[in-house]
């Protein structure tokens, strides 16, 4: 079977959910000597993969991809995959935190305190170096992505890009909540009691500052979804707009802002059914459970990496 048609074959499994039979066939057209051939299975891959078990494979992927890119002058992908990359890296933060976090910290000053190990000191020196290093790249990459995005015309491009800025900030929004957590494992603990988090009540155990920046970052991975889904909406494109608002559905699921969430699914499966769209549909039952149940059964990070609370 032909290279093209094998990608199609992966892509339809997809659109069926059939990940299992997909992946495969992706990651053997993903040693293709043919450069387009390779980076559609990149793209496909990113969907694929686990986006919080998977991060290192991610990353690697996305380098690929973005290589690729540019040696076709595919300006509109390297734009999408340069946000992508922003994504995972932000993930990756994510844990540094929560390994810093268990260092035994003075609140949020990096300065020693009761260190039980040498070798505890020199992790914390490089953790802090390490996010000196990321957060610089973030901030450039998030200036490259937004120019890549004003520059073009392309309503698809545009979409793609702003979408993945809004998972950007998605992701900034709950490492925001981790790293400025203060007080050490009461506070931690309390954070994550189901009442605390349903009501968003944890806002009570962070300063003025805090409370802002979360808010800041919560608001714009919102914002960004709703331009992705205009720039969609004008292009009329129905698939990806469907898409764009059941993800940010699934945002405003996991912030607690189950009305939101309600009414954005409503949109999602109406688009969905009208383009015949059976994965995003199971996606949406998912969800509408998901909510039902305010969030009583939410993914457990922290047990699922082995990260205790600090």
């Amino acid at each position: 079977m032909p290279e093209s048609q094998k990608l199609k074959e992966a892509r339809r499994l997809i659109s069926e959910n059939k990940k299992e039979v997909a992946a495969p066939i992706l990651w053997s057209l993903h040693t293709s000597k043919t450069p387009t051939i390779k980076l559609d299975a990149i793209l496909a891959l990113l969907v694929l993969l686990d986006h919080v078990t998977e991060t290192p494979k991610l990353l690697e992927l996305t380098n690929e991809g973005i290589d690729i890119a540019m040696q076709l002058h595919r300006d509109d992908v390297r734009g999408y995959l340069l946000g992508r990359k922003s994504v995972f890296i932000l993930t990756q933060l994510g844990y540094l935190i929560y390994r810093q976090k268990n260092l035994k910290l003075s609140a949020g000053v990096f300065k020693w305190v009761d260190f039980s190990l040498e070798k505890d000191k020199r992790e914390f020196e490089a953790i802090v170096q390490k996010r000196i290093e990321m957060e610089k790249e973030l901030r450039e990459l998030e200036d490259v992505v937004l120019k890549f995005a004003e520059a073009s015309t392309n309503h698809y491009f545009r979409g793609n890009i702003f979408a993945t800025i809004g998972d950007f900030y998605s992701s900034k929004y709950f490492n925001d909540h981790l790293d400025f957590m203060r007080g050490g494992k009461n506070r931690s603990k309390i954070a994550n009691m189901y009442l605390v988090r349903r009501w968003n009540l944890d806002k009570l155990l962070y300063d003025r500052k805090s409370r802002q920046q979360i808010r800041e970052s919560r608001e714009k991975c919102i914002l960004y979804f709703e331009k992705a889904v205009t720039e969609f909406e004008a292009g009329n494109l129905g698939s990806n707009t469907a898409h764009a608002v059941y993800n940010l559905a699934v945002k405003m699921q996991s912030m607690n802002l189950f009305v939101r969430a309600r009414t954005l699914l409503v949109k999602a499966e109406v688009l969905a059914n009208a383009h015949n769209e059976k994965l995003l549909l199971s996606q949406i039952e998912k969800l509408k459970e998901a909510i039902k149940g305010k969030n009583r059964k939410i993914r457990d990070y922290v047990d699922e990496f082995g990260l205790d609370l600090p």
